[in-house]
């Protein structure tokens, strides 16, 4: 099954990158995680993000109050296994857009579909 993985690095931060021919809206993201538990040693991350890119400075997008974030009110993301794990953030003009991830500390982990909604 088609997928990426940062096999087999482990506790690390890592990261994907969507670079757009001209510059353009976005206000929401989902990542369907790779995780291989019972199989290998690939799982969901301890924590994930999005930036964007504006005059050349990666910048976190500020997510809206909604069940998307982990804990209402916080800054985190939900990370679920089996499922897209969909987030929502004020607009943002970007050409391009970073999915920031840490490893948790004894695996590695992957991605199997990352999408970006205008």
């Amino acid at each position: 099954m088609p997928r990426l993985t940062w096999w087999d690095h482990k506790g690390t931060t890592e990261w994907l990158q969507y670079d757009f021919d001209q510059p353009r809206s976005v206000s929401s993201s989902s990542v369907f995680w790779f995780d291989d538990t019972g199989g290998g040693e690939c799982r969901v991350p301890a924590s994930w993000k999005i930036l964007y890119r504006t005059d050349g400075q990666w910048k976190p997008v500020k997510l809206t109050e909604g069940p998307w974030k982990a804990l209402e009110g916080s800054e985190e993301y939900a990370a679920k296994k089996d499922e897209s794990n969909s987030v929502r953030f004020e607009e943002v003009r970007t050409d391009g857009l970073r999915l920031e991830v840490k490893l948790q500390d004894q695996y590695s982990g992957g991605v199997f579909e990352w999408r970006v909604n205008e």
